[in-house]
């Protein structure tokens, strides 16, 4: 057998095996997940004494407290894109560092957990339950100042 027939014989049965394994037409590669739509404060349920209790006070909201807050009213994990977007909304936006520095400090593990998302490189963020307690603190200080 010359080595030309070998390299042949071998690539069809590399083609019989890819079409026995990934069927005739389908498209190799990772599964994308389908895009959802951007997260936005009206998605929140985030109610209205409370946003204009942060409005405010803005200046003196920190990032983490938004972020908290933003976790207990939504109704599923955020991204990070999803954070900084309604940050927007609030107008305090939380800069992408921040995210990459302060966010993961030791002093602050435990508040938030991280999700993997299969298919996609970002992870999604919830809040565990003594980041629940700090955001019900933070939140019980914004009704009792907005009174």
């Amino acid at each position: 057998m010359t080595p030309t027939s070998k390299i042949g014989e071998l690539e069809e049965r590399i083609k019989k095996l890819e079409s026995a394994v990934f069927k005739e037409g389908s498209t190799i590669g990772p599964a994308l997940v389908p895009e959802r739509p951007a997260v936005r404060l009206s998605d929140l349920s985030v109610p209205t004494e409370i946003i204009s209790a942060v409005h405010g006070r803005i200046r003196k909201v920190s990032y983490w407290n938004l972020v908290l807050t933003m976790l207990s009213f939504s109704q599923g994990p955020l991204k990070i894109r999803d954070m900084m977007n309604i940050s927007n909304e609030f107008k305090k936006p939380i800069p992408y560092e921040w995210f990459n520095t302060d966010f993961h400090r030791k002093k602050y593990s435990g508040l938030v957990r991280s999700e993997t998302v299969s298919g996609s490189p970002e992870k999604v963020y919830r809040l565990n339950e003594p980041g629940r307690r700090r955001a019900d603190t933070f939140i019980a200080s914004l009704k009792t100042a907005n009174k």
